[in-house]
């Protein structure tokens, strides 16, 4: 830029700025990214604070998500008690880094703040905020479908139906959110001035399918980059963004934003979901059922009957014919634990600190186990054991029976979200604290501890399924390595990078080939008799770019696994040939249940339950 248009630019900016000060104006300050528990996440956000309280003409605070690194020990806690010493009122969402990485389960934000979304009005102006996940799993952002619905509640019963509002988000509002349109196709025939975010850690315009968006830069220093926040001044015409250093006592103006009587019905530049490749997929959607609640959990079939959690707390069980309800159990808590079943029982976890059993004949409790923590593990039966890991960093073993303890294993720095696996009298799995576990599946004693070569939380291989062949358990992590682990003693046999691959595994019906998914495109498969890494044959499927985990699964000589755009694959599992692929959501679809050959059981985050048979005629 002219270094005389600079000048100029300045010098508007000042005299907008006086003229702010002297004009009937709502003045509020907008903290994004703060990141508590990272390196200097707490130390900036007490900065921004204190220097917030020395100014009187600020009227109120938003927070808009990733208020901590992780929700994970004092890190949540902690950042409520810096911003609840602001001397004005907040108003604050969740961003992935709260809900994605979250020993709560999600649910220590809502406990802290009463709720994880807000709505308020400011002279002319309305504010509605909510956050988008991802929850638990990794991927792309979804938003609740229940929120849509508040949202949209909110605009139908607005007084005025054209008042000036502005969305609050985490996430901008463009597909990096699976579910974005839905959004977009609600707010459109209102009167939304601007959707504010974070997450892109700088200050940025941008447009929504003609919806002005505004990012804001993190608090956090980081480089050159001092700690600091914006100020937003509000006027009727105008909104006025500007960026405040507290240390160099310094606010820069960089942004204006022109208010008024907008109209967005001719925006259609985003593409939405496409659904066309179904017309010759060759499968059919045999029934589909909703649930009305997001669902981040696997479906389990057993005797005629799917078992199916949800986020809603709701355990439902359906018939696996038709899809028509049976029973439905409602829990306290929200449920991310795919359900396990053996006999007449169903096993499941629950945020609100409870393992409970329901009888799989008419979901009547036959017991529950309290817990110290959140329990977000996927439990495993074996035998008349039950083996869940939960958020507290504990792994139990448990009388099936009963529900009675009879081991709890301790020694865990992280939390546990994964399903474990049993082999060689072993329960083997990994925690968010960097290591991989191998217990005495009967004392509950460490048989050894497995630590990766690149150490750090975030590259734990925590959120895959492990799986086992012979003398081997295989892994994989977003450090984007394969590992085979030797099983009587924990020693690394081989380690192979390159590939890319994150938290996608499986393992062949006869335990000879090892499969797994790379982040962008394509599946691998690897022989797991091997010594040294070797593989079979790696095919170019097509999925995109996806970082989600999702278990792959052999049956009759075919692989099935899902994605994070809703699509559901089968290959050929001595080949790699895509025999079909059918989309099914417009989000993440859960790792699946393969019935048989040709049926497979999915769950997506939109909360729908699908059986699809594929017509091989």
């Amino acid at each position: 830029m002219d270094k005389t248009i600079r000048v100029l630019l300045s010098i508007v900016a000042t005299f907008s700025f006086s003229f702010s000060q002297n004009s009937d104006v709502i003045k509020f300050a907008w903290l994004s990214d703060t990141h508590v528990g990272g390196s200097t996440g707490a130390q900036d956000l007490g900065i921004v604070v204190r220097d917030i309280n020395k100014n009187d003409s600020i009227e109120f605070v938003i927070v808009s998500g990733d208020v901590t690194e992780l929700d994970v020990g004092p890190n949540l806690p902690l950042a409520k008690t810096i911003l609840d010493s602001l001397n004005k009122p907040y108003h604050i969402i969740p961003g992935n880094h709260d809900t994605k990485w979250s020993s709560s389960g999600g649910g220590l934000f809502e406990q802290l703040w009463g709720a994880d979304r807000f709505n308020f009005e400011v002279g002319e102006f309305r504010f509605i905020g909510h956050h988008q996940g991802p929850l638990m799993r990794m991927g792309a952002g979804y938003i609740d479908p229940d929120d849509i619905t508040w949202i949209e509640s909110i605009l139908k019963s607005l007084p005025d139906p054209r008042q000036k509002i502005f969305i609050v988000m985490h996430y901008p509002l463009n597909p990096s959110i699976d579910n974005w349109y839905a959004l977009r196709d609600v707010l459109k025939p209102y009167n939304i001035q601007a959707v504010l975010h974070g997450h892109g850690h700088a200050n940025r315009t941008r447009s929504y399918e003609g919806i002005p968006g505004v990012m804001s830069r993190s608090i956090l220093r980081r480089g050159a980059q001092p700690t600091g926040y914006s100020i937003v001044d509000l006027f009727a015409d105008r909104a006025e963004f500007f960026e405040r250093v507290p240390l160099a006592d310094s606010l820069q103006y960089w942004h204006t934003l022109l208010l008024g009587d907008r109209d967005f019905s001719d925006s259609t530049a985003l593409p939405y979901p496409d659904y066309s490749g179904n017309e010759n997929s060759g499968v059919k959607e045999v029934w589909q059922v909703s649930t009305g609640s997001l669902i981040t959990s696997a479906p389990s079939s057993h005797d005629g009957k799917v078992y199916v959690s949800t986020v809603g707390g709701e355990v439902l069980a359906l018939d696996l014919a038709t899809g028509d309800e049976i029973w439905s159990y409602q829990g306290q808590g929200v449920i991310h634990a795919t359900p396990a079943v053996k006999g007449s029982r169903v096993v499941i976890g629950s945020v609100d600190s409870t393992i409970t059993c329901l009888s799989t004949k008419d979901g009547r409790k036959l017991w529950q186990t309290e817990t110290s923590d959140p329990v977000l593990g996927s439990p495993l039966i074996a035998g008349r054991r039950v083996y869940i890991g939960s958020g507290d960093g504990e792994m139990r073993a448990l009388n099936l029976r009963n529900g009675k303890i009879k081991w709890t294993y301790s020694d865990i720095n992280g939390y546990i979200e994964t399903k474990p696996v049993m082999a060689d009298k072993k329960i083997m799995f990994g925690a968010w604290d960097g290591s991989f576990y191998a217990l005495d599946a009967k004392k509950g004693s460490l048989a050894w501890k497995w630590d990766g070569p690149r150490r750090g939380l975030l590259y734990s291989a925590a959120a895959c399924w492990p799986v086992v062949s012979d003398t081997k358990v295989f892994i994989v992590a977003p450090d984007r390595a394969m590992t085979a682990i030797d099983l009587t003693t924990g020693e690394t046999i081989w380690r192979k990078t390159g590939h890319k691959v994150r938290e996608s595994i499986g393992i062949s019906e006869d335990g000879k080939t090892v499969f797994a998914r790379t982040m962008q495109d394509s599946v691998l498969a690897v022989n797991s008799q091997s010594p040294t890494f070797s593989q079979k044959w790696m095919t170019h499927v097509g999925f995109d770019y996806d970082i989600a985990p999702n278990a792959i699964l052999e049956k009759a000589g075919k692989i099935f696994f899902a994605t994070d755009n809703g699509a559901v694959y089968c290959l050929d599992g001595s080949t790699g040939e895509v025999l079909w692929n059918h989309r099914v959501s417009d989000g993440l679809v859960n790792t699946l249940d393969v019935i048989d050959g040709n049926s497979v059981l999915c769950t997506g985050a939109d909360g729908m339950v699908t059986l699809l048979s594929y017509d091989s005629l």
